[in-house]
């Protein structure tokens, strides 16, 4: 009795496997061709897409490669303002010592600030020049490739002897370069009136 019911399910069990046999390749060829489908799917939207952002992308690499020359432009003008401030900082601190250069050799022979200087050393150490004679020099002289020129000059002046040595003080410690050859010294009005009278021949030099 029981024989009928395993049959019938033996029966039906035949006809599923026969159906998944069938139905088989139905289903791989499917599947293949969807897989076959997304890749080509995936592959043109690749293709195209690379073409639709090439522009974007070289301009990207551009405007990345210009960003890198800016840097290193804006890091080479750093560098070369650095150096001009510490340039100008170093020219601050010597400022004054040049200065001193330029009074001690002037770039001309400046006849009339020598003549004024002697005066004005004179006058503050109330010393009275009578003549001061500078012998002549070339307004413009080539370059001598750090020779020196100079001037002769002869200075005669009249005063108290501690005016008169103070004065010679004056003149030793004076701004610009001065050498003094010779000096002669004479009692002016007696030898009980203390006043002398200076006799000086020395040279001023510059540096054209």
């Amino acid at each position: 009795m029981n024989k009928g019911p395993q049959s019938l399910s033996a029966i039906k069990n035949s006809l599923i496997l026969k159906t998944r046999r069938r139905l088989k390749p139905v289903i791989q060829n499917r599947r293949t061709a969807s897989y076959f489908t997304l890749t080509l799917t995936l592959f043109s939207l690749s293709f195209f897409g690379l073409f639709a952002i090439r522009p974007t992308l070289i301009t990207a690499i551009t405007l990345i490669k210009e960003v890198n020359d800016l840097k290193k432009l804006s890091l080479d003008y750093e560098n070369k303002i650095s150096n001009i401030i510490l340039a100008q900082s170093e020219y601050e601190r010597i400022r004054e010592s040049l200065l001193n250069i330029e009074a001690a050799l002037p770039g001309k022979s400046d006849f009339t600030g020598f003549s004024k200087a002697m005066e004005k050393l004179a006058f503050n150490n109330g010393v009275v020049i009578n003549q001061l004679q500078i012998d002549s020099a070339p307004i413009s002289i080539p370059q001598t490739n750090g020779l020196l020129s100079r001037f002769n000059f002869i200075l005669i002046g009249v005063g108290a002897y501690e005016n008169v040595n103070s004065y010679l003080a004056d003149i030793y410690n004076y701004k610009r370069i001065v050498t003094i050859n010779s000096m002669d010294f004479t009692p002016e009005g007696g030898t009980v009136s203390g006043i002398l009278r200076i006799s000086m021949k020395g040279k001023a030099y510059y540096e054209p």
